[in-house]
């Protein structure tokens, strides 16, 4: 028990006397969490700069033009029949995209036949084609229904039954989890989930490179010892379980309701969530150490796993369409059941039955990696 504590100490000395590690620690967690949440604060664009290329001209394309302007999405800044214009204004960001109508949509709506409207935009943000599309969706609905009797007029009696009965259920859809559908919204709750993972990972690194730079180990005395491998890697782990608590308390307690994000769930089966998660994340890094071999190198490597670990998640892409290759990531990598597990708890107001899988997971995959640390700790002894 000496000897544990005794390394403890000694790792919370190291850390707090490694000034690029504390600088992870403090300006790196409190600054990821409040830029992100800052970056998103806006949650839903709203109004956004398109341009119209109405090369119809008809009646039925202003009445277009009009009700896509009238939308929250999008605010139109210009009308031109010139394709070239509108395209310039693209490429200098005067608008996020624009709209090209055919010269043919009025004959082909009273004729029965399918008109196409096309929606141009760049790649810079998913987010502008999405507000785009909705607007157009919205006004081309609205134009059909009132068109509707005019259109009847040129169709046989087997299309008219079609377009008659063709909504023969009303749909009407409620944000249970997210009530303002704002990307933001969705998206915030599992990205802190990964940060501390991310910024856990950087620093257990950084500690394993400077190990691996220097030839030895902070628990150096106690190497030799009966049952070394087991106290430092006990130890170390809960130095760090220690310290990512209380930024687990910042990032899951204090910054939802800071950023009046959703947040339905328990916070002590949150902390319960947390335990698993972040022993699970600190003998994973620690089975890894001997990949570290400077403590430079974790900030460029891990600092771009961030759309990785969110592909794996199983949030921004169906767990069920990922290839076998990926959910084997998934079920080996913490982060991806602790977000799944967060989202359920805290997003959508379940209890731990609801994520008993996940949580099955973690203590498994702390189970396999606090052996495997300690097996890759007791190599790195025998090396020394």
């Amino acid at each position: 028990m000496k000897d544990l504590c005794r390394i403890i100490y000694e790792e919370f000395r190291a850390i707090g006397s490694n000034i690029p590690i504390l600088i992870v620690l403090i300006l790196g967690n409190i600054g990821y969490g409040f830029l992100y949440n800052l970056l998103y604060d806006t949650n839903v664009y709203r109004e956004a700069p398109i341009a119209v290329v109405d090369m119809s001209q008809s009646d039925i394309s202003r009445h277009l033009t009009d009700y896509i302007d009238a939308t929250q999405q999008v605010k139109i800044v210009a009308k031109t029949q010139n394709f070239q214009e509108a395209e310039k204004m693209l490429i200098e960001k005067d608008v996020i995209g624009f709209l090209y109508i055919p010269s043919e949509l009025k004959t082909n709506i009273l004729q029965g036949r399918q008109s196409e409207c096309v929606i141009y935009g760049s790649t810079l943000s998913f987010l502008d084609y999405l507000n785009i599309s909705e607007a157009v969706n919205f006004a081309c609905l609205q134009i059909n229904s009132e068109l509707l009797p005019d259109m009847i007029k040129s169709l046989n009696m087997i299309d008219v039954l079609f377009l008659v009965n063709g909504k023969a259920v009303n749909i009407v859809t409620e944000a249970l989890y997210n009530s303002s559908e704002g990307y933001g919204t969705y998206l915030i709750p599992p990205v802190m989930v990964i940060i501390i993972f991310q910024t856990l990972m950087i620093c257990v690194a950084m500690m394993s490179g400077h190990e691996n730079e220097s030839g030895r180990l902070n628990s150096q005395f106690i190497v030799g010892q009966r049952h070394a491998a087991f106290k430092i890697v006990t130890g170390k782990a809960f130095c760090y379980v220690t310290i990512y608590l209380i930024f687990a308390v910042f990032f899951l307690g204090f910054l939802p309701p800071l950023f009046k994000l959703p947040h339905l769930g328990n916070f002590f089966e949150i902390l319960v969530l947390m335990v698993p998660y972040l022993f699970a994340s600190v003998f994973f890094c620690l089975m890894l150490s001997p990949l570290f071999t400077d403590s430079d190198m974790p900030l460029f490597l891990i600092v771009f796993m961030s759309v990785p670990l969110v592909f794996l998640t199983g949030i921004s892409y169906p767990l069920e369409l990922m290839p076998l290759y990926w959910k084997v990531f998934h079920y080996i990598i913490p982060t991806a059941p602790a977000t799944l597990a967060f989202v359920k708890l805290d997003c959508m107001g379940g209890d731990l039955s609801n994520a008993r899988p996940e949580m099955i997971n973690l203590w498994i995959q702390c189970l396999v990696y606090y052996v495997a640390a300690m097996l890759t700790y007791k190599f790195k002894m025998l090396r020394r």
